[in-house]
Parts: C-alpha cells; sequence; structure tokens
C-alpha cells in the first residue's frame, strides 16, 4: 500500500494560481518525502522539477464521480481530489493549496497526525459563527457554533489508518455532495459569507473532539516570528 501523497489543485481563477503550484512543488523539495498527486484544470506544464500533473479536468473519483466545477460548487474539487488520492491506497495525505510554500521537513508532523487522524490550524480572527451558513448547520445537526475556532483550510493533513480520520472525512465529502459548499446565507446578523469547505469541516472536526491547532507549523509571512513548516505566501 502506498503511503504518503502531496495533493493539490490549480487553476486560472483569480490568480495564476497555475504558477503558484510551480512554486509548491519547488518549496517542497528537500522538505516533502512522498509521492504528489497534482491537478491543473487549465495548465501549461505536464512535469516540473519531475513532478507530474495532471492536466485538463477536475478531480475525478471512482465513487463520487468528476468534481463539479468550482464556479457551480465552491472547493468541491479539494475534497474529491483528496479522495481520488485515498482511492489510489494513500494513508497520509497532505492537501496544499497552491499558494503554500513548505517551509521545513513535513515528516516529524505525521505522528501528531496519526494521533488526532486530522491536522489542521486555526484560522485566528475569525470565528466560525460568522463564517458558516444556516444550510451546512442545518445538515450538521448543530444549532449553534458561538466560540468555535475554524481552521485554514489551506494546509490539511490526514491519517486514514485512524479511524476517526475516515469517519469525519466521509462526513465531509457528503457536505461537499449535499449542497453545504454552495448555500451562502444566514441569520446570524454578524454573517460574514460561507467558507464552504473550510467551515464545514472546521465544525466536523469540533463535534468529532479533534483539536484545531494554533499558529506554528501554517502561518502568514506577517506572522512568522519563527520559521513555520507551512507558509501561505500567495501567488
Amino acid at each position: 500500500m502506498r503511503s504518503s501523497c502531496l495533493v493539490s489543485v490549480a487553476s486560472h481563477g483569480r490568480e495564476n494560481y497555475n504558477k503558484a503550484q510551480l512554486a509548491l512543488i519547488e518549496s517542497s523539495l528537500g522538505n516533502w518525502e512522498g509521492d504528489y498527486l497534482m491537478r491543473s484544470v487549465d495548465g501549461y506544464c505536464k512535469n516540473y522539477y519531475g513532478v507530474n500533473i495532471e492536466l485538463g479536468s477536475w478531480p475525478v473519483t471512482e465513487k463520487h464521480g468528476t468534481s463539479w466545477q468550482h464556479a457551480d460548487m465552491p472547493y468541491q474539487f479539494k475534497v474529491f481530489a483528496i479522495q481520488e488520492a485515498r482511492e489510489k491506497g494513500y494513508t497520509r495525505i497532505l492537501w496544499c493549496d497552491s499558494t503554500i510554500r513548505v517551509m521545513l521537513l513535513v515528516e516529524p508532523l505525521w505522528s501528531q497526525v496519526k494521533e488526532h487522524g486530522i491536522l489542521a490550524w486555526n484560522n485566528e480572527g475569525h470565528s466560525l459563527e460568522d463564517w458558516i451558513s444556516d444550510f451546512a448547520l442545518d445538515k450538521l445537526g448543530v444549532a449553534e457554533v458561538r466560540g468555535w475556532k475554524q481552521i485554514m483550510a489551506c494546509c490539511i493533513m490526514f491519517d486514514f489508518t485512524n479511524k476517526k480520520c475516515v469517519e469525519v472525512f466521509d462526513k465531509w465529502i457528503e457536505g461537499a455532495k449535499n449542497g453545504s459548499f454552495y448555500h451562502d446565507t444566514s441569520r446570524n446578523l454578524n454573517y460574514k459569507g460561507s467558507r464552504h469547505d473550510q467551515a464545514y469541516l472546521s465544525a466536523l472536526m469540533k463535534i468529532n473532539n479533534i483539536p484545531i491547532q494554533d499558529y506554528g507549523a501554517l502561518a502568514y509571512p506577517h506572522h512568522t516570528p519563527i520559521k513555520p513548516t507551512f507558509l501561505n505566501w500567495g501567488v
């Protein structure tokens, strides 16, 4: 059985995320011990530093079919891409947005991922209650999320040998299919808009007692008193 896989999907959207994906690959060299599953919907580079990039389609899974376009179901492609790697036999999966840069060795984090099943970091200053739709809360069977943390879904680690990871991920992909990533209304007067996949997984982690980590291994450039493992650098 295969072990570790770094997964990412890129397209030319608000910015040139295809260019950013190449920078992600370059940053991972020497810091990542594992395989890659890279996709680009409209990219121009099939191989970069020896890493193959699948061109021309959204993620394709055996169990759930092909992901909808991002415009039709926001961020469904992310969950489907991870599922695609899972179906290929990978048990340890690192998702990175194309804007992420790998700054340090990833391997030491896997023991923590194995313990909790999923490893994700706090989106400081953005509590979940202001970013999750009423539709998503209804699907989750949750009435109140006041004070709950929200993850930064630009970088998430999964260990599918952990039963809790399997249970939470399967519920996450259910949310990706049932419209929870699409609907964008709330009765909350402080609601700022749906964070789609990010909000849904944040709630699932809280419900299933998976801790959301504080800054340290993931950061923005202006939050780096020490060098983090992952940096949300941008394009």
